[in-house]
């Protein structure tokens, strides 16, 4: 597998414990079985000496480390992001939503005279597993099961050994439909789809952020803009994600909207 034009991917894992060890690991076995051209791998940790580190020999191959807190480096690291860039962000289950943190810092700077907040769905999607924490992100899954920690979604289920007919690209695109419906109408639906690129490592581009930011930045920024705007950013896999909706009110328009930043 190749990025763009045939050229070699860069891919940044975020976390250098259990999870960023894998990966690195497996991009690197993927490498050398010549599964997967890639031109570097940086595995970020805010520890000098993650397991990463420990497990795996610095200078190997493509293979850097970059000791820092992951908020501080995305702000570097998109903001100097060239918009034919071909990295992957590879993010381990249990992160926070770091894609919607860095968009609302982003557009906070950009545009501090609007109230950007997050607002809780008033609509749900209907997964079997489906949960909302005030301030936080709406988390969905197909699943109501446990699925295995390095699942790569194929079309048989492994869980049910069924074929997977879900997908989850699809249901977040009817819920946006079914919020119209009550009340919040989505302007704009930005998804970034984390699927599996080689030897059980997922991922997505790190540049449809970077897009996001600027698609939503035309929006507001635009010559007539909309007393309020609302934006559904989720990331997700084939059978789950996490969702938000982000809300730019200008201030006539402010005491009717709810919620926190994630």
């Amino acid at each position: 597998m190749t990025g763009r034009d045939g050229q070699p991917m860069r891919f940044v894992v975020l976390g250098g414990g259990c999870y960023g060890t894998f990966y690195a690991r497996q991009l690197l076995r993927a490498r050398a079985a010549a599964a997967l051209e890639v031109d570097e791998i940086v595995v970020v940790d805010r520890e000098e000496r993650p397991r990463a580190r420990l497990e795996l020999e610095p200078g190997a191959g493509p293979l850097r480390f970059v000791r820092a807190e992951w908020d501080a480096f995305l702000a570097d690291y998109l903001a100097a992001l060239e918009s034919d860039a071909d990295d992957r962000l590879i993010t381990p289950p249990f992160t926070p939503h770091l894609s919607v943190a860095w968009l609302l810092r982003r557009l906070r700077e950009s545009f501090p005279t609007l109230h950007w907040t997050t607002e809780p769905f008033r609509r749900m999607p209907g997964t079997p597993f489906e949960r909302q924490t005030e301030g936080g992100p709406l988390v969905v899954s197909h699943a109501d099961w446990i699925c295995p920690v390095h699942c790569i979604e194929p079309a048989t289920c492994p869980a049910t050994r069924g074929p997977r007919q879900w997908d989850l690209d699809r249901t977040v695109r009817h819920l946006a439909v079914a919020l119209e419906d009550g009340g919040q109408a989505v302007d704009q639906l930005h998804l970034f789809h984390c699927h599996h690129i080689a030897y059980g490592v997922g991922g997505f581009p790190a540049v449809e952020i970077v897009r996001a930011y600027e698609a939503i930045a035309g929006l507001v920024g635009g010559a007539s803009p909309p007393l309020r705007s609302r934006f559904l950013v989720g990331t997700l896999s084939h059978c789950h994600g996490a969702l938000h909706l982000l809300t730019a009110t200008a201030g006539t328009d402010r005491e009717s909207v709810q919620g926190d930043p994630p």
